[in-house]
C-alpha cells in the first residue's frame, strides 16, 4: 500500500511540474486534474517494477498518453462544444505533461524497487523536465510558425465624390496604417493623404481607404509573431463571393491580397504560407440598383507540420465603417419630359424655343 501511495503522489507531483515548465498549461487544470489522472500511475505500480528502469518511463508514457486521448473522447461525446475546442487547442501540450509526468513516475517506482530512493527522485525529476520541455519546445516551435495571431486590414472605394472622403458612421472605430504598411503600400501603388485621411489608389485610379482591422488570435498562443494581411476588395462585384486568401509564410510578414470576381486572389509581398489559409466570404445587399457591403466574415486555418492538430478560428460579421458601394449604381429612368410636374435641375439641357 504504502508503494502505491508514493506512486500516486509523485505522479501528481510530476503531472504539476510539468505543467509548470510548459508556462501555458493551467496549473489549476494540473493541480485537480492530476488527482484523478495519479490513480491510474497508481494501478500500474506492480507493472512499473517489473518492468524496471529501463522499459517502465516508455510503460509510463504510454500510459499518460492514453489517458489524455481517453479524457479527449469523452469531452467530444459527453462534454461542452466551448470545452471541446479547448481541449482540441491543448491536446498537444496536455500529451507532453501527462506523458513526462507518468514517466518520471514510472521511473522512479521502478527504482525504487532496488531501494535507492535519492536516485530515485532525481531520476524521476530529471526525465519528467526533460520529457517536458524537449516535446513543448517542439510544440512551441510549430506554434511560433503557424498558430500566431493574423491581422486583417480592408481596404475598400467608397462611393464618394473626388475632393471628399468617407464619413464614418457615429461610434465606428477609425481604422489606419501604420508605417511599416504604408511604406510597404508606397511600393506597389500610389498612397497619398487626402481629405479623408490616407488613400490607396490603383492603377485605374480609384481611390481606397482602410474601412476596418481585426486580428485573429489562436487560443492556444495570443502571443508571438503576427501576419498581416491588407485585404483590398475593389468595386464591381455584383453578389456574394469567397475566396481562398493566402498569407506570408514569414510569421510576422506582411502580405497584400487583391481581391475580384469568381473567387480571385492575388497575393504580393513574398513567400506564400502551406499551413496558414484565411477563407473570407463576403455577404452583400442590394440597394438602389447598387449591390453594398454588406459585412465579411473571416475563418482562419491551420495546418501543422505533423498533421492538422488546430481548431478553426472564425470571426463574426465585420460591418462596414462607413457607407460603400461595391458596384456602380444604375443610372436613374429619366422622366417623362411631358410632365409638367417636373422640377429643373442643374445637369438639364435649355428648352428649345
Amino acid at each position: 500500500m504504502k508503494n502505491y501511495a508514493r506512486t500516486y503522489w509523485f505522479t501528481w507531483a510530476f503531472l504539476v511540474l510539468a505543467a509548470a515548465l510548459t508556462g501555458v498549461a493551467s496549473l489549476k487544470d494540473a493541480f485537480f486534474g492530476g488527482l484523478f489522472a495519479a490513480a491510474l500511475s497508481a494501478l500500474l505500480t506492480k507493472a512499473y517494477e517489473h518492468a524496471g528502469p529501463r522499459y517502465a518511463p516508455v510503460l509510463g508514457a504510454v500510459a499518460g498518453t492514453l489517458w489524455v486521448v481517453a479524457m479527449f473522447f469523452r469531452i467530444r461525446w459527453f462534454g461542452y462544444a466551448e470545452d471541446f475546442e479547448l481541449a482540441q487547442w491543448t491536446l498537444g501540450t496536455d500529451i507532453s505533461v501527462h506523458a513526462a509526468g507518468f514517466a518520471g513516475a514510472a521511473l522512479m517506482t521502478a527504482l525504487l524497487a532496488r531501494h535507492e530512493f535519492p536516485k530515485a527522485l532525481g531520476g524521476g525529476l530529471v526525465l519528467a523536465a526533460a520529457m517536458t520541455v524537449v516535446p513543448y519546445g517542439i510544440i512551441a516551435w510549430i506554434d511560433h510558425r503557424v498558430a500566431g495571431p493574423v491581422e486583417l486590414v480592408l481596404l475598400v472605394s467608397a462611393d464618394v465624390p473626388s475632393d471628399e472622403g468617407p464619413i464614418r458612421r457615429p461610434g465606428a472605430v477609425q481604422a489606419s496604417l501604420t508605417e511599416t504598411e504604408t511604406i510597404f503600400l508606397k511600393e506597389r501603388m500610389l498612397v497619398v493623404d487626402g481629405p479623408g485621411g490616407t488613400e490607396v489608389v490603383d492603377d485605374q485610379g480609384r481611390r481606397y481607404w482602410p474601412l476596418w482591422r481585426r486580428r485573429l488570435i489562436y487560443p492556444g498562443n495570443p502571443g508571438g509573431p503576427v501576419r498581416t494581411v491588407l485585404l483590398l476588395l475593389p468595386p464591381g462585384l455584383a453578389g456574394p463571393e469567397t475566396w481562398d486568401v493566402p498569407v506570408h509564410q514569414d510569421p510576422d510578414g506582411l502580405g497584400l491580397v487583391t481581391l475580384g470576381a469568381k473567387k480571385d486572389a492575388r497575393f504580393s509581398g513574398g513567400q506564400i504560407s502551406r499551413s496558414v489559409r484565411l477563407e473570407v466570404s463576403l455577404l452583400v445587399k442590394a440597394k438602389d440598383g447598387s449591390v453594398a457591403y454588406q459585412n465579411l466574415q473571416v475563418e482562419a486555418s491551420r495546418q501543422s507540420p505533423v498533421g492538422d492538430l488546430y481548431a478553426k478560428v472564425r470571426t463574426q460579421g465585420l460591418a462596414a465603417a462607413f457607407p460603400t458601394t461595391l458596384a456602380e449604381p444604375k443610372s436613374p429612368a429619366k422622366p417623362d419630359p411631358k410632365s409638367k410636374s417636373r422640377r429643373p435641375s442643374f445637369g438639364d439641357a435649355p428648352a428649345a424655343k
